[in-house]
């Protein structure tokens, strides 16, 4: 290891992570392919058969010292400048640029250090929707552009403004193209006495490059006047690309923190809207600015939603999308702020009067957390972890000016590539134009295979004049095979098989899967040319690793010899099936914490802890018996603020209660986020009353009570007795019919028995069978007449 010097011990330690022992080390042939294999050693000349072995199974009878290869990983700092917040000249990351010599699978940890500078620069664009619906939203801008640009200034004096605004693509359905409408999009009324001016529509329109005139923002923003098209979403993602990417037109700067205000009262078109106009060529996410105006609206379709993560994200721009505060629109927004990394979302009120609150509060919220990225690929994995007091995925919220937060990047090859095995990877803060640059090398090649190595010689007499003699092993010319390269394909099977078993007391040849040619295995082959059986004695495949749902190794990774998934970056697992990352277990409108505080994220799904009170959910973010969690504890200081009642009296609620004032309304909106916690509680002389409360940031706490409570009056002694009375009656009326319907039937089932009876008798009803006549009648039938 090269030696570290005292101050990059301050930022730089390295953990290298041996392999682990059940990597078959002795199935390795080449040099080339035993160090890729952690922990394996190569010896150019053993003392036995075996080159290649494990390092905790080297013996000094196995190899002299001067024979071993064992690459060992290295680190240097090349750039390592101090965390500074000098105006211009601001450094948030340290060290800057790292140098590593890494072998695959091996782990590197490195240290490094973030602070958010005092003063860093912030341009700020604000795009507007200048469709008719937002001419007093654009009047109100106007009025406040110098007051947000005096907030601002507040907050870093290294600030420039700009200002854009969109309408749509010219063209039907987007655009009426009828010449009058095109004239005059808008129907023309009178506002104040003064008719509104509507201009021809526009796709976009840079009217201010960044620039620290704010009186020219606000007299841009009032001579901006106001357009008409004729569908409801607006072509804000056409705004929102050339914003984005023309950065020579819009005047960013590569020091300083780059944010865009969109402000609207529509939805948005998206990527093949454009077909509705003809327009199918896909959005190339260029710039296509000519005299401040987008001239390819009609040539490129409008981007997609992943287009414009992709390049706000590469061109480190944050974006406050300020919606106009309609339910439906702030819903569409809202998800997609989710969505588009750096980003959130506010609403405005009717008239945008909250504007620099909501541009400022958005601000706070992006300059107070950081996230760090890599732009590592699948053959390099980086993993971020931090030990700040407040993490999230990748990163950290709650940061104050000048903190200094410590995160660990642990960087691991995870595979060799055919083409370099020299890597840049970059680790940045996220929205920031600073950066780590890792020079990376990943050891995969043996120095000893080298045409200029003296251990390099062709058609050496060890291998029988018909091969190389490569780092101790042969390697044969075509045609040609054996240890010794004695062998040839007309060669016939030796006798001697004791080189093709791993013990010399074993039975099976070559694992029971090859024959041994020449004292060599010749590994079978599969019916599917896919799957291969390999090593020295035959004994590794590439297809009896772990499979889900049919897919070997999950389809992530590489099956290894012994059984092993070496899976791709990003996916852990015996079977390259659990995500190695803690980010599917934040909720995605939620706080940012793992599994939000009350679980651990394990294969990339929350256990939940068994804690006092149970969670459950996919984000352990359910809890049927938590509504209004906290209603006890805040409580009796409810009660002692609003009600002038409860366990305090006035001197010890002042005392008790410091950390809120509860605010007076006279109904609680039950219509609030999920954020918004209700409670209803019933005081000790059965009076109910309702309050929320709610986190407006991590430790800023919001109580709402309602001015009244409900309580029970006196009973009513006449109502309790008319009532009692009314029930006893009730009951008999109700008795008294089951009793008429029980002997109804009974009376029924009685007769139908009689009736029955009768009908089996055999004597006639007008005969008596106990009365005799006194005369009997007989008929002779043989007499006639």
């Amino acid at each position: 290891m090269v030696p570290l010097n005292a101050l990059f011990l301050l930022f730089l330690t390295a953990k290298l992570i041996s392999g682990d022992s059940t990597n078959n080390c002795k199935s390795k042939e080449t040099c080339s392919e035993c160090i890729q294999e952690i922990g394996c050693l190569w010896c150019i000349n053993p003392k036995t058969e075996i080159h290649c072995v494990y390092e905790s199974e080297v013996r000094d009878s196995w190899c002299e010292d001067n024979f071993v290869i064992n690459p060992q990983g290295s680190d240097e700092v090349l750039q390592n400048s101090p965390l500074a917040s000098t105006e211009g000249n601001a450094v948030q990351i340290r060290p800057q640029r790292v140098k590593l010599t890494l072998r695959r699978g091996e782990e590197y940890k490195l240290h490094f250090q973030y602070a958010q500078a005092e003063n860093y620069p912030v341009d700020l664009y604000y795009i507007m929707d200048l469709s008719a619906s937002m001419e007093e939203h654009r009047e109100k801008l106007a009025k406040l552009g110098a007051k947000l640009a005096q907030t601002m200034m507040n907050i870093t004096n290294n600030f420039k403004l700009g200002f854009g605004s969109f309408v749509d693509k010219v063209d039907l359905p987007f655009v009426s193209t009828v010449p009058a409408k095109l004239e005059h999009p808008c129907n023309l009324n009178k506002k104040n006495g003064q008719k509104v001016v509507c201009v021809s529509p526009y796709s976009f329109k840079n009217h201010m490059s960044l620039s620290t005139d704010y009186n020219k923002f606000s007299q841009e923003v009032f001579d901006a006047k106001v357009s008409g098209n004729l569908d409801a979403p607006e072509g804000g993602f056409d705004a929102l690309m050339q914003a984005i990417v023309c950065k020579d037109v819009i005047g960013w700067r590569a020091q300083a923190r780059h944010l865009i205000v969109f402000s609207t009262d529509a939805e948005f078109h998206i990527a093949g809207d454009g077909k509705l106009a003809g327009v199918v060529e896909p959005n190339d996410a260029r710039c296509h600015m000519v005299k401040n105006s987008y001239t390819d609206y009609l040539k490129l379709d409008y981007p997609s939603i992943s287009q414009i993560n992709n390049v706000a994200k590469e061109n480190n721009i944050n974006i406050v999308f300020a919606i106009v505060n309609k339910r439906r629109i702030v819903d569409s927004y809202k998800k997609l702020s989710q969505v588009v990394e750096n980003s959130n979302m506010g609403a405005l009120d009717e008239k945008s009067e909250n504007v620099i609150k909501l541009v400022v509060e958005n601000y706070n919220k992006i300059v107070d957390s950081v996230t760090i990225s890599s732009n590592s690929s699948n053959d390099v994995e980086v993993k971020i972890s931090s030990t700040c007091p407040h993490p999230k995925a990748n990163g950290c919220t709650n940061i104050h000016v000048g903190e200094i937060v410590n995160f660990t990047a642990t960087i691991k090859p995870l595979e060799c590539s055919k083409d370099s095995n020299h890597k840049t990877i970059t680790i940045k803060p996220e929205a920031l134009d600073e950066s780590i640059t890792i020079d990376l090398e990943v050891l995969c090649d043996c120095g000893c295979e080298a045409t200029n190595s003296q251990f390099f010689i062709p058609k050496s007499d060890k291998c029988s004049t018909n091969g190389t003699l490569k780092c101790g092993v042969c390697d044969c010319d075509f045609g040609f095979f054996g240890k010794s390269c004695e062998c040839s394909t007309e060669t016939s099977q030796s006798n001697d098989d004791t080189t093709c078993k791993p013990n010399k007391n074993d039975t099976t040849v070559c694992s029971g899967l090859g024959i041994c040619r020449c004292g060599q295995c010749q590994c079978n082959r599969r019916t599917n040319p896919e799957e291969k059986i390999f090593g020295k004695y035959c004994d590794c495949d590439n297809y009896s690793c772990k499979r889900v749902n049919g897919k070997l190794c999950s389809q992530r990774g590489t099956c290894e010899c012994g059984g092993i998934c070496n899976c791709e970056a990003g996916w852990t697992g015996d079977a390259c099936q659990c995500p190695d990352s803690t980010t599917v277990c934040v909720k995605p409108d939620g706080n940012n914490l793992i599994c939000n505080g009350h679980g651990t994220c394990n294969c990339g799904k929350c256990e939940c802890l068994d804690e006092e009170v149970r969670y459950s959910g996919k984000y352990c973010d359910e809890c049927p018996t938590c509504e209004g969690q906290r209603c006890e504890e805040l409580r009796p200081c409810v009660e002692c603020q609003v009600y002038k009642s409860g366990v305090y009296n006035q001197d010890e609620c002042k005392a008790n209660c410091t950390n809120f004032l509860t605010e007076v309304v006279d109904k609680i909106d039950n219509h609030q986020d999920s954020d918004v916690k209700t409670c209803t509680i019933v005081d000790d002389n059965d009076c109910t009353f309702v309050f929320q409360y709610e986190y407006l940031d991590e430790k800023q706490l919001r109580v709402v009570a309602e001015k009244e409570k409900v309580c029970r009056g006196p009973p009513d002694v006449l109502a309790w007795v008319l009532g009692v009375i009314g029930s006893i009656l009730l009951a008999g009326l109700i008795l008294l019919l089951i009793w008429k319907v029980c002997t109804t039937v009974h009376d029924r089932r009685e007769y139908a028995r009689f009736e029955n009876e009768r009908q089996k008798m055999k004597w006639h009803r007008n005969e008596n069978p106990l009365y005799k006549e006194a005369t009997s009648t007989f008929a002779n039938p043989l007499y006639h007449k």
